[in-house]
């Protein structure tokens, strides 16, 4: 087992920090990263994966600086980038045979290890299909197949379920529970329920840095007291959306019933509900 430390982590371009001073350890597990986009979750993966150099501060693999290890560490490296790029004319299998060799994969090994991986992600019986045929669901797995092929013992996935439906969701999400038994998985993404299951560990970031990490039974508890339930009659409806947070809203005839999050009682009738960590999410990006 690997560990990665960061250290003081900044990068910034001229005047603007897109990650600011990130002080982490990662080590077995899956890490869920969740901030809306353009809170720096971009940045902090590529540096991670070593293709982009921080401003400031250091990524250590094993006490080793990651720019030092060069391809000793890319062959623990797996990375899944939010824009996966891909040649359509080209079938799965011939794709993943085009990734292999770039990774430098001994032909008999590559052989092996592509099937084994369209068996678990579940493609196995259209690999010969050209890849301008494949559903968005259906490029992501083969996005994460390439990104599994040299059996790394660090992936890093950046927004992998953007554009899937519910279904390739929910199917994804059992591949990377799965993988996460024996690795350290970073997924970072915009939506909750991508890791609310599944990860060890929770990191929400916004503006470049980190607001909260830990166990999401942790982070869950620092929301209690401030997500309440209320119904309001359906014309009260956007003046309430205008001066809260909203987690949920349900239309019931003339009636809106809310489930919001605040730090005082939005009604006389309102009741006081248990978070969940959507509602930690929300109430560490839009109120805290």
């Amino acid at each position: 087992m690997h560990e990665l430390e960061l250290t003081q982590l900044w990068k910034t371009y001229k005047d603007k920090a897109a990650v600011q001073d990130i002080n982490i350890r990662l080590g077995h597990g899956i890490y869920g990263l969740l901030g809306e986009n353009g809170a720096g979750k971009t940045t902090l993966m590529r540096m991670l994966c070593g293709i982009l150099k921080p401003s400031q501060g250091t990524i250590l693999c094993d006490g080793i600086p990651i720019w030092q290890m060069g391809g000793e560490y890319r062959k623990l490296l797996g990375y899944l980038p939010q824009d996966f790029g891909y040649y359509g004319d080209f079938s799965a299998l011939r794709f993943l045979n085009y990734m292999a060799a770039l990774k430098a994969l001994p032909a008999e090994y590559a052989k092996d290890r592509i099937n084994e991986l369209f068996e678990l992600v579940g493609l196995a019986g259209v690999k010969k299909q050209k890849l301008k045929t494949f559903s968005g669901g259906m490029l992501r797995r083969v996005g994460i197949a390439q990104a599994l092929l040299n059996e790394p013992e660090i992936l890093v996935l950046d927004e992998p379920t953007s554009g899937l439906d519910p279904g390739e969701r929910v199917r994804f999400r059992n591949i990377i529970s799965s993988l996460g038994r024996n690795r350290t998985i970073i997924l970072s993404t915009h939506i909750v329920s991508d890791v609310e299951y599944i990860a060890d560990q929770i990191m929400i970031m916004k503006n470049g840095h980190f607001l909260q990490t830990g166990e999401e039974s942790g982070i869950v508890k620092a929301a209690s007291g401030y997500v309440w339930k209320c119904t309001v009659p359906a014309g009260q409806a956007d003046e309430f959306t205008r001066l809260h947070v909203i987690s949920n809203l349900k239309n019931q005839a003339d009636k809106v019933e809310l489930r919001l999050i605040s730090g005082t009682k939005p009604t006389e009738d309102a009741t006081l509900q248990e978070p969940t960590l959507e509602d930690a999410y929300l109430f560490f990006t839009k109120v805290k």
